[in-house]
């Protein structure tokens, strides 16, 4: 299915004269006041930003995650030690960062779940009444947590702790964003709202890339139209309400905004309780005909080394294909390689087949010394493998997944 990008919202100059005006549209209007003036950054011909600035505006950077990645964007903050604010956009989710001097000092957002009354409730300091009864109470000068403090609710190093917890969340959560814009304003550095994070900002990049691939990787393994349904265990306690909505199946997509929590959260919620057996895939409709008639190829030991591993490839990607699954699934493990092989998988694509090119593949792993090159192939190739039917135990039904593992099996008997 073709990616469909939006219309963007335009604005059209509009001269008379020496009076020039600007007519936007209404998504670019929605936000804008008389009492707070835009000043414009001129780029040329080409282009112009309207900002409503600070008074003490140093300077800016902005732009789109589809031309960026998150820890570029950060980079730039901590290469040049800034203070300011980050502002990340993407429909109705708005997330901001304050830093100081390079450092993460504050954040905060628009999503439930990462706001500090979910926060406090997550980590157990009230329950779901206490937190309805402090809102009540919250006033344009009196904020939630002068609330929990002053009626006793929660002590203050509670609090900070639980303000700290979110920040960190809010940061790291924004690695798992594929799609949005940015905007960082240079500005002196904040002196309210600041807390001190357990890490140094860069260290915390590195666990938000680590969030970020290990949130691509279970993208990948369970998409948005993979359905559930409840197994035969016990349902976890506090879970009720999503075991539920899985009690007769649904789609991951359809459950998602069930789940109070980041994609990551929710992604890693759906592979533990599918590894335990709360949750268990539920396999597309397929005529069982078609199932039966499934052709395994010849059999794994009648095959060298190199081609049974594109043998097991093949008959996964067919398999996908007969029960009308997504075989992008699989090319999804060539486009971001595990690291460690992204050299071995340089240029590697699918064929009609679902096979790779085992040449292309020695060749980007050559060191001169065959053996070695052979054994770095194939290892490689059995990581593509491992990743396939692991695809395949989630995405097909258990007697096709099944035949694949025992092919996969024999496979390995006949190499040891």
């Amino acid at each position: 299915m073709a990616h469909v990008v939006p219309p963007r919202p335009k604005a059209t100059p509009r001269i008379s004269g020496e009076a020039v005006a600007l007519e936007l549209e209404r998504p670019l209007a929605a936000g804008l006041s008389p009492l707070r003036p835009l000043a414009a950054h001129f780029h040329a011909p080409e282009g112009m930003i309207l900002l409503r600035e600070p008074p003490d505006l140093i300077g800016y950077f902005a732009g789109n995650l589809g031309s960026l990645f998150m820890e570029d964007v950060f980079s730039y903050v901590l290469s040049g030690i800034r203070s300011g604010q980050l502002v990340i956009q993407h429909g109705s989710l708005r997330r901001t960062v304050s830093f100081r001097d390079g450092q993460v000092v504050f954040a905060t957002s628009s999503e439930r779940y990462e706001r500090l009354g979910a926060v406090i409730v997550q980590l157990g300091l009230i329950t779901s009444e206490q937190l309805t009864h402090a809102i009540g109470l919250v006033t344009p000068s009196r904020r939630l947590g002068q609330v929990l403090v002053t009626e006793g609710t929660v002590s203050e190093s509670n609090l900070y702790n639980a303000m700290t917890f979110l920040v960190r969340e809010v940061v790291l959560n924004l690695f798992e964003m594929m799609e949005g814009n940015f905007l960082f304003l240079e500005t002196q550095p904040p002196v309210a709202d600041i807390v001190k994070l357990p890490e140094r900002t860069r260290d915390l990049v590195i666990q938000g890339i680590k969030r970020g691939e290990a949130t691509n990787r279970m993208r990948r393994l369970y998409p948005e139209d993979t359905r559930v349904v409840a197994g035969a265990l016990a349902v976890p306690p506090g879970e009720e309400a999503l075991f539920a909505r899985v009690r007769h199946g649904v789609t991951l997509k359809e459950l998602r905004p069930a789940y109070e929590g980041s994609i990551h959260a929710f992604l890693t919620w759906v592979e533990d309780r599918l590894r335990t057996g709360e949750l268990v895939v539920e396999p597309l409709p397929v005529a069982s005909s078609s199932l039966g008639s499934f052709d395994w190829g010849p059999a794994p030991e009648t095959l060298g080394p190199e081609d049974r591993y594109n043998l097991l490839l093949s008959l996964v990607y067919r398999a996908l294909q007969e029960v009308g699954r997504d075989v992008g699934m699989l090319s999804s493990f060539l486009d971001a390689p595990p690291a460690g092989l992204e050299e071995a998988y340089s240029g590697v694509t699918l064929d009609e087949d679902g096979r790779v090119d085992v040449a292309l593949i020695r060749n980007n792993v050559a060191s001169g010394d065959e053996a070695l090159s052979r054994a770095l192939t194939l290892e490689a190739l059995d990581a593509f493998v491992s990743y396939a039917l692991f695809t395949a135990q989630n995405a097909l039904p258990p007697d096709i997944a099944g035949q694949l593992s025992l092919t996969y099996r024999a496979l390995q008997e006949g190499l040891t």
